[in-house]
């Protein structure tokens, strides 16, 4: 599979740098930050726990095959050893190790972590330096926080279109990432619904029980 210039693809250096909000060409190997550690810190452990894939020259590393892994791979548990371990890390490695566009997002999903801000879609990117922070990393202006939500649901809708409005509305990380929270339901729904791509063709009513391409963790309908 071709993932250079791929924009489905990162390598664990660029996404960690993105993810941490600093450029890679300024980092000191010597003396890296404690965000661009957690952020590389959290790929790696993903990766070695199979919760993500990781492609090395174009082919996916950490097989189920064991007879694989042990001829071909000891050099990955080696530079996975040293980082896991002892936080030790080659450059070179990291800038060759390439994850996935959808798989990341869902992990993100699931551990509730905030988006890698170059998988954001670009209509919805802000200047985080000009938003007024909250607690956790919460916009405290409304706006941001609309931003935020539409920006959450247009990824959401780019893994799976079928998801129904009132369901990202309702999911956990939208509650917690897009500050869903501070808000009801119906404007959340307001705010996402003209993002929607089946806008257009989704019925009116009572959200169906659909099996998605994801699993959305959902707070109870009682609740809000």
């Amino acid at each position: 599979m071709l993932v250079e210039n791929n924009p489905d693809f990162k390598t664990i250096w660029q996404l960690a740098h993105n993810w941490a909000g600093e450029e890679t060409d300024k980092t000191d190997l010597n003396a890296i930050s404690p965000e661009l550690t957690l952020a590389i810190d959290r790929l790696m452990r993903a990766i070695r726990s199979k919760k993500i894939t990781a492609r090395w020259k174009g082919y996916q590393i950490f097989l189920d095959n064991w007879l694989i892994t042990l001829i071909f791979e000891f050099s990955h548990f080696k530079q996975f050893y040293r980082w896991l371990m002892h936080h030790k890390f080659s450059k070179d490695y990291l800038d060759n190790l390439y994850v996935m566009r959808n798989e990341v997002i869902d992990l993100c999903i699931k551990s509730y972590y905030n988006l890698p801000p170059c998988w954001i879609p670009e209509q919805f990117s802000y200047d985080s330096k000009n938003a007024k922070e909250a607690k956790n990393y919460r916009p405290a202006d409304e706006n941001e926080d609309r931003i935020r939500c539409q920006a959450i649901a247009s990824t959401l809708w780019e893994l799976d279109p079928a998801i129904h409005p009132n369901h990202i509305a309702r999911s956990k990380i939208l509650q917690r990432i897009g500050n869903g929270a501070q808000y009801d339901i119906s404007t959340i729904t307001d705010w996402i619904t003209e993002r929607d791509p089946q806008k257009d063709c989704r019925k009116t009513g009572r959200p169906p029980k659909t099996q998605y391409t994801i699993k959305l963790e959902m707070i109870p309908q009682s609740k809000k």
